[in-house]
């Protein structure tokens, strides 16, 4: 949803745009970008798993941030390939992967919740790839999300509230509320791209 809304606006896309330019500049190339957001990534999971709350957010604020402008690298620098999309699309479920096993690690009380979290990714995955290689690709993006309610940016802003709860013992108990709404909340977002899927699959049937 948040990720709708700021590829809608102008002032997200001229920021995006200028980013690019700059990393470009620098030398830096999509891919490259992808594989430091997922080396970020990977960094903050580590620095959660440490204990290191200001520092895991530090880098996951940075993978965000990467990861929100590879592909306006990409499509500006002439860059955009079926390959890089793919390598994008497995760098943000690493540093996924990666930060909730550093939340959760040392907080047994969140091991059920969490894992319960992730069975929703695996069927939301599922659903979005399915979706996409039935529709095929069809607009500028090489891997484009179905709508949903929960895409990339929420994640992020789920993991930041999570670890910011997984290190204050007094906000402890939320932990586990917040991965089970996150959960109910996935899915949701599959049933929403399923049902779009369905539509889009019944209008181009002949």
């Amino acid at each position: 949803m948040l990720d709708q809304l700021l590829g809608e606006s102008p002032l997200a896309r001229r920021a995006q745009s200028l980013a690019a330019r700059v990393l470009h500049r620098c030398g830096v190339s999509a891919n490259l970008a992808t594989a430091l957001a997922a080396a970020s990534g990977v960094g903050a999971g580590g620095a959660f798993f440490a204990g290191r709350l200001g520092l895991g957010l530090a880098l996951l604020a940075i993978s965000a941030g990467l990861d929100a402008i590879d592909g306006t690298m990409a499509r500006e620098f002439g860059g955009a390939t079926p390959l890089g999309g793919v390598f994008d699309l497995t760098a943000d479920r690493v540093v996924e992967t990666a930060v909730i096993v550093g939340i959760a690690w040392h907080m047994p009380e969140l091991w059920r919740p969490a894992l319960l979290l992730v069975a929703s990714w695996y069927v939301n995955i599922t659903i979005f790839l399915a979706v996409g290689a039935a529709l095929e690709r069809r607009g500028p993006k090489i891997i484009d999300y179905p709508p949903g309610i929960l895409e990339r940016t929420e994640a992020l802003i789920f993991f930041a509230v999570l670890a910011i709860v997984a290190s204050f013992t007094w906000l402890n108990p939320a932990g586990p509320v917040l991965c089970y709404l996150m959960t109910a909340l996935e899915l949701v977002t599959g049933a929403q791209r399923l049902i779009f899927g369905r539509g889009q699959l019944l209008k181009a049937a002949p």
